[in-house]
């Protein structure tokens, strides 16, 4: 599943502007764990294991339907085979109504079907686990085949979860419903009763009967449509799944239009077929290559077919159903005219993560949501450089480092980690923390580490061993390193894989790496890196690293083999030749570790950083550089004036990878400075302005993918922070929405709004309304939280309680309203707090709202804020039910980051302040000079 989770990302493929395209997923409202549950009743048990499922659906979705519309009828045969004697069955279903519930032992083939036996009437149903427990007259026998019987009825919700109702519509206006489905983690017992683990793969029979004018599909191929007894309906027959988890099962009834051959399809609504070409065509070239590179084509793994789906209304980014993969419109469909590149990558991307799921996840399975980066951080892994075997030129393998490995470093040196392997998971609140960054972002930076520290031979040949040796299967984390172990090509490294692989998939964090010279000596050592002291966290936590580094004596940044193995027991010392100038380790941040030099190492770097082509250093370990730099600062190992020194190369940086890193530095303290920005705005424009007069707001033929993304970055931050240009440029582009190139669109459009006011709005809004391309209209909506008046804020909250925005986009949208100026932090907080019900309602739950409101007092900068926040959980905590920890944690940041700029950010302020007056002294003995020369020409 592509997905962004907690404070985004959820990892998304491009971090570019207000206007981002990432998917986000709601935050589902979960039942409190009562007193009477233990963790472990969230399992279940092992004694009786699926073999096949039979089922048929039939939806309600016609208006002539009455009070039966966005219902379901259902009815599943399920084989089952005992692996003891047993007189009970332990299953999953969460609201269903049932009619019939019964079993007989299956009968040889040719035999007719016996009558069946009505579970025992007193079962037991457990709300908080889903799990129903029936008994049976008599015992069952082991390893004998039974059929469980169940006819059933159930709810087509609008939450996007289970069998679900989801709607467009079309050119004529007319609203077009239909049905889809998302099971991932635990819904597919919304659907029909099931043992809904990931353990428990079986195979699947669906039958779905549909009215004549819509058409259905499944996980796989069609092999029969049938008229119905009912009039007007047909059945569709779908062949047998390969062997897999529920959450895989997937199945749409609507009107969709497919562009197809015989093997792949794009369906979307008819309206939209002109923006499936892109993704049909780099969908079919990466499958392809995916099966080439693995040694295992899609199409003989049990599956004929492959199809991609465009959903309006889908929770996640999109979902890996084994055939039948589901996105978001806007994650799925290009147009050319109006599609950004950097929303076409992103589509290339999440297209690559859902299809390597084909192998890892569908074909191979975690064994339980403990190890979902077994799934999640291949997929993650693979959205880069999958999507690189069909597209080049994008430079992803850069694109990686502050995409992926810089993201989640950040969650991962706080208290609110976990380790990649986690055996704490249990609830459905347990199930929604594992699809974090931590299962996404580090699970890919682990394999790309363990990649390079291999070889990349070695690697591919491990995961192609890994997957023949694991198909069909459920797998755990022991059998992916048993395969590392066995290819794995240097004896000594090999001695260290367990322990590697144990320091970062069991343990949280990761490690700093310090770094002292003592002549032609130099020192390694390490501690746990952690962004704030006493936190609670485990700082006394090692790891097993490999090293990589260069040096002025033999400088080259191509091959990042580490050098050696940091153990986590003791620090390492290394002779060289003569003591060497400079040193840089972690060489294009192929290692997931920090590094700290001391004050004279920092010198040296920043001497060639200064220096011709930044002194040859790779542009990953540039930006690597920066944000180490940052973090380090913010963690008080390091003089904020030493990192606003070195930083200052940033001057002639004109490549999208360093200053990407320099931007999310500057993100965390301009949050932080609030609204008392003006130094900063002086000090913004003059580091920018090289990359900002190179780049410009035009286009050229020579420009690359990473250089139109410099662009928009550097425009927003240049507009957003006061260039006079900027925002002139900017502002003549607005006058003539319909011809605004489109990838400068996302700066153009919030100058607008930023600068305008409700006749720019209204502009933006009608253009909204009309927008048929789903990467435009996100562009759109995400674009209005640019606006400043408080008439206009209220405006675009009330849209966002409306129908007008889709309960999927809703947290987007609401999070641009008080991320793209500070100055509407307290407005927008002021006015969720007032309409917190009305808000919940809309998000579906509390639990949104709670987060919400914990994002922007993660902002606050006064104790004024703060005091707003802890009088709003005092007098409405309560409502928020087990929600209301969110809120209760969201006071404790709040004081965490004023105790944080009383002690730090007045080091930042003065060098602003010092930096400015010295640039303001300089212009005015320049202006003396120019005064004094005029003078002098002027009497003579």
């Amino acid at each position: 599943m592509f997905s962004l989770r907690v404070a985004f990302f959820l990892a998304a493929c491009l971090s570019l502007t207000a206007a981002d395209t990432r998917p986000l997923i709601l935050d589902e409202v979960q039942p409190p764990v009562t007193l009477a549950t233990e963790l472990a009743d969230y399992r279940l048990a092992s004694h009786i294991l699926p073999v096949s499922y039979n089922i048929t659906l039939r939806p309600y979705l016609l208006e002539s339907d009455g009070l039966k519309r966005f219902t379901f009828d259902g009815e599943v045969h399920i084989e089952v085979v005992p692996t003891e004697i047993t007189n009970s069955v332990h299953l999953h279903a969460k609201n269903l109504t049932f009619s019939v519930s019964e079993y007989w032992a299956k009968p040889a083939q040719g035999v007719a079907t016996p009558a069946g036996t009505n579970f025992n009437a007193a079962n037991e149903t457990n709300p908080d686990t889903d799990i129903v427990k029936l008994t049976t007259a008599a015992n069952l026998a082991a390893n004998t085949p039974y059929i469980l019987h169940f006819v059933y009825t159930g709810l087509m919700e609008d939450d996007m979860h289970g069998f679900y109702k989801s709607y467009y519509v079309d050119d004529n206006n007319v609203t077009k419903w239909l049905g889809s489905t998302q099971f991932q983690t635990n819904h597919a017992r919304r659907a029909f009763p099931s043992f809904d683990e990931p353990k428990f793969k079986a195979t699947f029979n669906i039958t779905l009967k549909r009215y004549r004018t819509f058409n259905s599909v499944s996980n796989t191929r069609l092999i029969g449509s049938y008229p119905s007894t009912e009039a007007g309906y047909f059945e569709d027959v779908f062949a047998t799944t390969p062997i897999m988890s529920t959450y895989l099962v997937a199945f749409i009834i609507s009107e969709f239009a497919a562009r197809t051959d015989d093997k792949f399809r794009v369906l979307a609504r008819p309206e939209y077929y002109a923006q499936t070409q892109y993704p049909y065509n780099v969908g079919i070239e990466i499958l392809q290559k995916m099966g080439e590179y693995l040694n295992l084509d899609y199409y003989t793994l049990g599956n004929d077919k492959m199809d991609m789906a465009a959903i309006p209304d889908f929770s996640a980014g999109a979902m890996e159903n084994w055939g039948l993969l589901t996105y978001r419109e806007r994650s799925l469909l290009v147009d050319e005219s109006a599609t950004t590149l950097a929303s076409r990558q992103a589509i290339a991307a999440v297209v690559a993560h859902e299809q390597a799921h084909m192998w890892f996840g569908d074909l191979v399975t975690c064994e339980w949501w403990s190890y979902t980066w077994l799934n999640e951080g291949f997929a993650r892994y693979f959205q880069y450089f999958g999507t690189a075997m069909a597209e080049d030129k994008w430079e992803l393998e850069n694109q990686f480092v502050v995409d992926q490995i810089q993201s989640v470093m950040a969650m991962d040196s706080t208290n609110a980690t976990n380790p990649l392997t986690d055996p704490n998971t249990y609830t459905p609140a347990h199930l929604s923390r594992m699809f974090n960054s931590i299962s996404y972002n580090k699970g890919a930076t682990f394999i790309r580490m363990i990649k390079h520290t291999m070889g990349e031979a070695e690697f591919r040949l491990a995961l192609q061993n890994y997957l023949v040796k694991n198909s069909y299967k459920p797998s755990l984390p022991e059998y992916l390193l048993a395969e590392w172990q066995n290819t794995w090509p240097n004896s000594s490294y090999n001695e260290s894989s367990k322990d590697i692989f144990e320091s970062f998939t069991t343990q949280v964090g990761y490690p700093l790496i310090k770094v002292e010279q003592n002549g032609d000596v130099i020192r390694f050592s390490q501690q746990r890196f952690l962004l704030k002291e006493n936190d609670g966290s485990n700082a006394s936590l090692t790891y097993t690293v490999p090293i990589s580094y260069t040096t002025d004596l033999a400088p080259q940044f191509t091959n990042v083999t580490p050098k050696f193995i940091l153990r986590s027991s003791a620090a390492m010392n290394v002779n060289f030749v003569q003591a060497p100038k400079w040193i840089i380790l972690n060489l294009q941040q192929t290692g997931y570790y920090r590094v700290n030099y001391t004050e004279s190492l920092w010198h040296a770097i920043h001497s060639q950083l200064a220096s011709a082509n930044w002194g040859g250093i790779h542009e990953n370990n540039r930006a690597q550089v920066v944000d180490d730099l940052f973090n380090l600062a913010r963690a008080g190992l390091l003089s904020y004036n030493l990192t606003l020194d070195v930083i200052e190369y940033l001057e002639t940086e004109t490549h999208y990878i360093p200053w990407t890193s320099a931007f999310n530095g500057f993100s965390f303290l301009t949050i932080r400075l609030g609204n008392d920005t003006a130094n900063f705005n002086s000090y913004i424009q003059a580091l920018t302005q090289k990359a900002y007069n190179k780049l410009g707001f035009n286009e050229t033929e020579s420009d690359t993918a990473l250089d139109i993304y410099l662009r928009t970055k550097v425009l927003s931050w240049a507009c957003r922070y006061g260039s006079a240009d900027c925002i002139n440029r900017a502002k003549t582009y607005f006058q003539s929405l319909s011809t605004v190139p489109k990838n400068i669109r996302a700066t153009v459009y919030c100058v607008g709004l930023r600068e305008g006011g409700s006749t720019e709005f209204e502009a933006l809004y009608n253009k909204f309304k009309v927008e048929t391309v789903a990467t435009e209209e996100t562009l759109l909506q995400n674009s209005f939280g640019c606006v400043k008046t408080q008439a206009l804020i209220e405006r675009v909250f009330n849209l966002i309680l409306s129908d007008e925005i889709r309960r999927q986009d809703k947290s987007s949208v609401l999070a641009t309203l008080y991320t793209e100026n500070n100055e509407n932090v307290s407005p927008v907080f002021a006015l969720v707090t007032q309409k917190f019900e009305e808000l919940a309602e809309a998000m579906g739950g509390y639990s949104a709202v709670a987060t919400v409101i914990s994002n922007i007092a993660a902002r606050f900068t006064t104790e004024q804020q703060y005091a707003d926040l802890q009088n709003f959980n005092k007098n409405s905590g309560s409502k928020f039910g087990s929600s209301q920890a969110t809120l209760t944690a969201a006071e404790a940041t709040v004081s965490e980051n004023l105790q944080w700029a009383q002690a730090k950010l007045g080091v930042f302020r003065s060098y602003l302040a010092g930096r400015n007056g010295g640039a303001m002294a300089s212009a005015l003995s320049g202006l003396s000079l120019l005064l004094v020369a005029l003078a002098t020409i002027l009497r003579h």
